[in-house]
Parts: C-alpha cells; sequence; structure tokens
C-alpha cells in the first residue's frame, strides 16, 4: 500500500484543483467531465513520477 501513496496523494491533489477550476470557471456538461476524468490521473501520474525520481537519487 506504500507504494500506491504518491499516486493517491497526487489523485486527492487533482480532484482538489478540479473542484476550483470548475467552480471559478462555472464548468458544466463535458468540459467539466473532461477535467475530472483528467486532472486526478495527471496529478496521480506526476506526484508518482517525483517520488520515483527522488528516490531514486538518494
Amino acid at each position: 500500500m506504500k507504494s500506491y501513496l504518491p499516486y493517491i496523494i497526487g489523485a486527492f491533489a487533482g480532484v482538489l484543483i478540479a473542484i476550483v477550476l470548475s467552480n471559478l470557471l462555472d464548468l458544466t456538461g463535458t468540459p467539466q467531465l473532461a477535467l475530472f476524468a483528467g486532472l486526478p490521473v495527471l496529478g496521480g501520474a506526476l506526484s508518482e513520477r517525483f517520488a520515483q525520481r527522488s528516490a531514486g537519487k538518494s
């Protein structure tokens, strides 16, 4: 489970960013769906990649 932690944290951050952007931009429909589909995946992938690169340099 510990190996999934960076991905979970990044996905959660992506969801929070998607909620904020959706409210700020007043998105509905397909753009909102794309935002909520893309940002959690992107956030999870980026945070996992950062965690792997940080672990490799230690």
